[in-house]
């Protein structure tokens, strides 16, 4: 008995000496600073999203992930900006004076620089404005003017003029009240907003109820799908000319589903996206089909 206890104890001891010499597991993830901001010609400086990128093994919480406290500088023309941050800082940095604008055919340069010390650049030559040549019309409706439209049953051609160097152009279609119809009517009256009837819709999609849908076309005109509309009511029909690095990032945002760093263009300690676009726009209403 006292050698099996004796034996027991060196066994606990041996255990103990090979627990307390062994490395507890380390946690090797490293945030890394994920910057994402697009500079719209015409439009303000704002929306600079600058955030720690968090571990899967973490809670996420949306709100910790937000830096509030580096310095983001926006060169060009040889001028300085120097932005400041959102109070939550969900909305990222803006620069205060509504009134400086994003130039066209310009290169523009941000700096960000982290309290720990580190820097981290990226640069981008905004496209030229363009404009409409065909643009969308005021009021459509679905799907009774299907039916007066010469060149397709089913959609609706816009044109604009070409952007030199864009490869690819994004079309946006937001509806902008999900809730009212009435209240732009003339005269308004208090009918509330319904969906577009799709069959084949996905309603479980994470998708489903967003209020934007974005396509990609190579060419300087396209057909609108009357299906792109989700809500009836009233619509922004955009359609953005993208920088490269825009493009880049758009393309594996959408298509891709992961993040290659190769298709970023931010230097230094860091990932994420600096780019630009021109963009149009053109407000329509889509009515109810007429009983």
């Amino acid at each position: 008995m006292k050698n099996i206890n004796k034996i027991l104890i060196a066994l606990i001891v041996a255990l103990y000496i090979f627990t307390a010499c062994e490395d507890l597991p380390p946690d090797t993830y490293l945030p890394q600073v994920y910057v994402e901001t697009y500079l719209i010609v015409d439009k303000p400086i704002e929306n600079v999203k600058l955030m720690f990128t968090q571990a899967l093994t973490d809670t996420f919480r949306y709100e910790n992930s937000f830096i509030r406290d580096a310095d983001v500088l926006i060169h060009y023309n040889n001028k300085t900006l120097k932005l400041v941050c959102d109070a939550s800082g969900i909305d990222g940095y803006y620069y205060p004076d509504k009134s400086i604008k994003v130039l066209p055919e310009t290169e523009y340069r941000l700096e960000v620089k982290l309290k720990s010390g580190s820097i981290i650049k990226a640069k981008t030559f905004t496209p030229r404005r363009f404009k409409w040549t065909v643009p969308p019309t005021p009021t459509l409706q679905y799907p009774k003017d299907t039916l007066k439209l010469s060149d397709s049953p089913d959609t609706l051609k816009i044109a604009w003029e070409r952007v030199p160097n864009t490869i690819y152009y994004f079309i946006r279609i937001a509806c902008m009240d999900t809730l009212l119809y009435g209240k732009y009517l003339t005269p308004p009256t208090k009918d509330s907003n319904r969906r577009v009837y799709k069959p084949y819709a996905n309603t479980e999609s994470p998708s489903y109820n967003r209020t934007q849908i974005w396509g990609f076309v190579p060419l300087n005109e396209a057909p609108v799908v009357w299906t792109f509309f989700k809500w009836y009511g009233k619509q922004k029909i955009s359609v953005l000319a993208p920088d490269f690095n825009f493009l880049k990032w758009s393309l594996q945002y959408f298509q891709m589903g992961q993040y290659d760093p190769l298709l970023g263009n931010i230097e230094g300690e860091g990932i994420g996206i600096f780019g630009s676009a021109s963009e149009i726009d053109f407000d329509s209403f889509l009515y109810f089909p007429k009983k």
